[in-house]
């Protein structure tokens, strides 16, 4: 399969999911900057020249349809997943070997391949049957779920003024196109999750590029933004590392989200009309309103260079914090390790406790040890560091029984009744939990993967895996409540933000900042 970059004043083209399922989206915008286009490129509105306040909602609708997936495993390599595959249809006969990804080029320049392939389970109808099939393999997984269209959304979309002065319907979907490079439009008001925890905020955005708003799923609207890659990267750049970062820090991190966009390019989301979403599945990307000439000067003076590795581009993984040790990619993900991200130690080599983390007995002793690490931030040094999350490196969290049942119920659908014990099954060489047994009076459930035990134990998401759980027994050992007592915060694949952010501030340039990350990488420019 061949992605072909589209471009745009010589510059790659990027279309992003700037969100989903809004019944209505409000924008505000120059009118010598942007127009609006029907779905046959007819210009709406020609004669309208005053800044004006607009709505774009659905009259009425068909709604998309979308088929779903189980994402069993994934791997580069062909030979080993059609013998796997063979195996999961022992236990299995609705699962299938499908290629994502493929041979990347920038105009008529090959620049990487990233082809790779995924055995899945379905196709099912519903998100919600995807993840209950994951019930089939003895333990629930139910965070990785691949989707792909199967009938586009339709019908009748209304555009107006705040004032009610111009209206009009057209059908199936609307562009806003920019008429010059620099111009922006606003989103009002608009509800999103900003960080790890997924708590809500509301904003006003601010968006460069075209955007292509079209019917999808409920009877509602989804916005995908194409722009080119650097203005994404800014936008990127700031909702991953806020706008005061240290100039070397950010020119790391431009490094390494280039790096990701073109080593995931067409894995993803291809089958749903853009590249990536907006959030943590892929890179935040909230738009981009700010005066950071840090952020600026780091992705101008890092234009078009990628992390290589055997002519490759690179999956430079990064997280917010390791809490002191990274992980592995199969540690995280049914994917294959990489021989340029290996978990470690994350810091002085004379500070290593050179504790097995995959060992039970040795997780507590780390996650109480405080070791001095590059993520290790404390109160004094916090404000210094860009206002960095102090409680990221050593973390509790605090529940009752009923409390902890409640959650485990609502997110993952089963009703295990009173909670006796949580037992660690296997562990990542940074402690992470890669599989998990809850045992309770109804049932055992076991969870495995990362992300779904991140999501199972907390109403958003716990910082991270690398945990251990103390419950408080009444007189006939019947758990009370739990306390979580955890270290790092994100996966802790590849870049840890925290310590590389610390790399820069004592000093360290982005050369050194991704060698320290990415051991056997090239920094390579390919546009």
């Amino acid at each position: 399969m061949k992605i072909i970059f589209n471009t745009y004043n010589e510059q790659p083209l990027i279309r992003v999911c700037a969100f989903q399922k809004q019944e209505h989206i409000d924008f505000k915008f120059k009118a010598d900057d942007f127009a609006f286009f029907d779905m046959n490129g007819k210009a709406l509105f020609p004669d309208v020249k005053k800044d004006k306040v607009w709505r774009i909602k659905i009259k009425k609708a068909h709604p998309a349809r979308y088929e779903h997936y189980l994402i069993l495993r994934e791997s580069q390599n062909l030979k080993d997943m059609e013998q796997a595959l063979e195996e999961y249809k022992v236990q299995d006969s609705q699962v299938l070997l499908k290629a994502v990804g493929g041979d990347i080029f920038i105009g008529a320049e090959e620049v990487s391949s990233n082809e790779k392939y995924l055995i899945m389970a379905g196709p099912f109808s519903s998100e919600r049957q995807a993840r209950h099939h994951s019930r089939n393999y003895n333990q629930l997984n139910h965070c990785r779920i691949h989707r792909q269209i199967v009938e586009d959304g339709r019908g009748t979309i209304e555009v107006y003024d705040s004032e009610y002065e111009n209206f009009t319907e057209t059908k199936n979907g609307v562009w806003l196109r920019p008429l010059h490079t620099e111009a922006y439009f606003q989103v009002s008001h608009f509800a999103i999750n900003a960080n790890e925890e997924q708590k809500i905020r509301h904003e006003d955005l601010f968006y460069q590029g075209a955007l292509f708003i079209k019917i999808d799923e409920e009877n509602s609207l989804t916005a995908i933004n194409e722009i080119s890659i650097e203005s994404y990267l800014k936008g990127v750049l700031y909702s991953e590392i806020g706008q005061q970062a240290q100039l070397e820090y950010a020119k790391s991190m431009a490094i390494a989200a280039r790096s990701q966009i073109f080593a995931r390019i067409g894995q993803l989301h291809a089958n749903e009309g853009f590249d990536f979403c907006s959030d943590s599945h892929c890179l935040r990307y909230y738009g981009k309103n700010y005066d950071c000439p840090a952020i600026d000067r780091a992705v101008a003076e890092t234009k078009g260079l990628i992390l290589a590795r055997a002519g490759k581009v690179c999956h430079a993984h990064f997280s917010y914090s390791c809490g002191g040790h990274t992980e592995n990619t199969s540690g995280i993900w049914l994917d294959d390790d990489l021989d340029y991200i290996v978990g470690r130690f994350d810091g002085d080599e004379k500070d290593d406790l050179k504790l097995d983390l995959t060992k039970e007995k040795n997780v507590r002793q780390w996650i109480f040890s405080r070791p001095a690490v590059l993520c290790r931030i404390n109160d004094q040094e916090s404000g210094a560091m860009q206002k960095l999350s102090v409680d990221s490196f050593r973390w509790e969290v605090f529940y009752t029984r009923n409390e902890l049942e409640t959650i485990i119920q609502d997110k993952t659908g089963e009703d295990v009744g009173m909670i006796y014990e949580i037992i660690p099954i296997s562990r990542g060489v940074s402690g992470r939990l890669k599989e998990v047994e809850i045992l309770g009076s109804l049932k055992n459930v076991r969870i495995a993967g990362e992300l779904n035990i991140r999501s199972a134990f907390s109403e958003t998401y716990l910082n991270s895996s690398c945990f251990i759980v103390q419950p408080e027994l009444d007189s006939d050992g019947i758990p009370l409540n739990f306390l979580f007592i955890g270290a790092g915060k994100g996966h802790g694949v590849g870049l840890c933000k925290v310590g590389a952010n610390r790399m820069a501030c004592n000093g360290k340039n982005h050369q050194e900042i991704l060698t320290h990350y990415y051991e056997q990488c090239q920094i390579k420019r390919i546009y």
